[in-house]
């Protein structure tokens, strides 16, 4: 429900801007794109008051929309959720989930059919962890060894990729980001790269 909510905001919001981009008088905006994206990638650290250390691969889904305001520089929005399931040190059923939002500016330039682009996004998020250190989550004993732990967090989130032009509106995109989620006790783990790729209607 929260992913739905995000595409629609973001499309109400793009809606004046697309008008202006089919202006011919009033070149403000020189295009638009966006389009899905899967990731995966492997976090590691610990901020737990229990010196327990979650690491693994983490798997999502998200989306993204931009405006072109000039020939290489972009801006728009993006969310994602991101979830990583734990089996190590802990019994199955725990896992730490990851949502995150924010508008975004990147650097893009053309060669070829390829677009190398560079950029970061600024926005907010929340992190949901469950840790189950003892139990099995197919019963239906409560479970006595177990922690439950939800908090926001100011994100920054670098990011480098490259788009290749499949047709004129269709692009394949591959990008690399290391988010940095900061919450009031300084950054959020755990962290680590993630690779993304999707596929980008462009106009």
């Amino acid at each position: 429900m929260k992913q739905k909510l995000i595409y629609i905001a973001i499309f109400l919001m793009l809606c004046p801007f697309v008008g202006m981009a089919q202006s011919e008088d009033q070149k403000v905006i020189k295009g638009f794109s966006g389009g899905m994206m899967l990731h995966t990638g492997y976090l590691s650290g610990c901020d737990n008051p229990f010196n327990f250390n979650p690491r693994g691969m983490t798997f999502g889904i998200g989306g993204v929309a931009k405006l072109h305001l000039t020939d290489h520089l972009r801006a728009g929005f993006e969310g994602y959720f991101s979830s990583m399931g734990l089996k190590k040190e802990v019994a199955s059923g725990s896992f730490n989930k990851v949502f995150w939002t924010g508008i975004l500016a990147d650097w893009y330039w053309k060669a070829g059919k390829f677009y190398p682009y560079f950029g970061a996004t600024v926005g907010g998020g929340m992190e949901t962890a469950y840790y189950m250190f003892e139990g099995d989550k197919h019963d239906w004993i409560p479970e006595t060894s177990a922690v439950y732990n939800k908090k926001p967090f100011f994100a920054i989130d670098p990011f480098v990729g490259v788009e290749y032009a499949v047709g004129d509106a269709l692009r394949l995109t591959l990008k690399a980001d290391f988010l940095l989620a900061v919450n009031k006790d300084g950054l959020n783990r755990p962290m680590g790269p993630r690779i993304y790729f999707g596929f980008i209607f462009a106009h």
